[in-house]
């Protein structure tokens, strides 16, 4: 069957040529190339004369409906594809990483849109989101046999809330299918974790591994707030790193268990979790203040059109997490909403702070490791934010 042509209108291409990897529905010339009438998950794009302009995978439903997957031009994604960028992946990773834990594959990032591949060893766990991708994932499975070895074991970790917007079912599956996995092993910045393998996104977030490092080289005699913590990456870490005290918060049962685990699995006693929402946690009266407060939530703005509910969402969780730093402290405020940009959550910690009396100094800022390379042409792949901010009252009679 003949590859569909899709044909990007004249102002909009040149995005495109710029290395963006991403076509709006709106971009399209719909007289010309009707997006009701592809069924093909992969097509070709055209620019305004009909010159070739690269093969993508294709949803017609989809606010996003195309992305550049190959500037060649292809009638599958076959293991020939998926091997060369494996491998160009993984050169990046060897020149940058000692031990294989890291996100192999990031989407856009490794020129792969759709797919995400975390390493945990000889462990691969994967989450596919468009239907071009999934259609090929025999020749994704092969490719990553050949590269890393018959032995490995992969885990197709596809329940994200993602699957619903290509139409695609969810599930969990491992290859081999009888490879019994509970949890990950994961060594970040020397310190041993189990991570479930029901637990959040792909089990592990590596995303925040320098600002982790960053923060144990403060951890040493001082208290720990970490709130979100999930399995505890921030807290077992500042811990392990001569945290003389560490609370991790979290929602999830399950979550606190594996982090009291995790304190054990590194022989660490002054670990302690409580089970609570986070937001509930930071509206409580101030009983106790911590060196080191962190504040990793989730993506609080998914949407553009969600942006004034999730800046409130922010707001209030830094008023509580900095009412709850030492004099003196420091607070670890994250973002990964892609709508919240840098400057913005600057300006709610600095409102926050003058609401309480407090000064705030911007001392460092984390970024994403290599194994999250950032596209130049697409800002949307610069998607975390990590700010450290040193906490101080402010003198009698001071104003910002």
């Amino acid at each position: 069957m003949t590859t569909p042509r899709l044909r990007i209108k004249k102002r909009d291409q040149q995005r495109l040529r710029d290395g963006h990897l991403w076509v709006y529905s709106n971009e399209i010339d719909t007289d010309a190339t009707p997006l009701k009438t592809i069924k093909s998950t992969l097509v070709h794009l055209e620019d305004y004369r009909g010159h070739f302009l690269a093969t993508a995978s294709f949803n017609s439903q989809a606010l996003i409906c195309a992305r550049i997957l190959d500037t060649a031009e292809r009638d599958e994604l076959d293991v020939a594809f998926f091997e060369a960028r494996l491998k160009t992946a993984l050169g990046l990773r060897q020149i940058t990483f000692k031990q294989d834990f890291y996100r192999l594959v990031f989407g856009e990032g490794d020129l792969l849109p759709g797919l995400v591949v975390d390493r945990f060893a000889q462990t691969f766990v994967i989450q596919i989101g468009t239907q071009a991708i999934e259609q090929a994932k025999a020749s994704l499975i092969t490719a990553l046999q050949n590269v890393f070895g018959a032995d490995s074991i992969i885990v197709f970790k596809n329940d994200g809330k993602g699957r619903q917007m290509e139409q695609l079912d969810e599930y969990v599956e491992t290859v081999p299918s009888d490879a019994k996995i509970e949890a990950l092993d994961v060594i970040e910045n020397g310190v041993t974790f189990k991570a479930p393998l029901d637990g959040q996104k792909t089990g592990w977030f590596y995303d925040h591994r320098d600002g982790r490092q960053w923060l144990n080289g403060c951890a040493a005699g001082r208290t720990v707030l970490d709130v979100f913590s999930y399995i505890g990456g921030w807290g077992i870490q500042a811990a392990a790193h001569g945290a003389s005290q560490v609370t991790c918060v979290d929602s999830s049962e399950k979550a606190g268990e594996a982090v009291l685990a995790n304190a054990v699995l590194n022989q660490l006693s002054q670990v302690k979790f409580i089970e609570s929402d986070a937001f509930e946690y930071l509206k409580k009266p101030v009983t106790d203040t911590f060196d080191l407060v962190v504040l990793d939530p989730p993506a609080l703005i998914q949407k553009r059109r969600d942006f004034e509910q999730g800046r409130q969402a922010y707001f209030l969780l830094n008023e509580g997490a900095i009412q709850r730093v030492s004099e003196g402290g420091l607070l670890v405020s994250a973002s990964c909403s892609l709508h919240l940009l840098r400057d913005e959550l600057i300006r709610i910690v600095q409102q926050v702070a003058r609401r309480q009396n407090k000064h705030v100094q911007l001392v460092h800022e984390a970024h994403p490791a290599a194994d999250h390379p950032r596209l130049l042409s697409m800002t949307e792949s610069d998607y975390l934010k990590c700010l450290v901010f040193r906490v101080t009252s402010l003198p009698e009679g001071a104003t910002h």
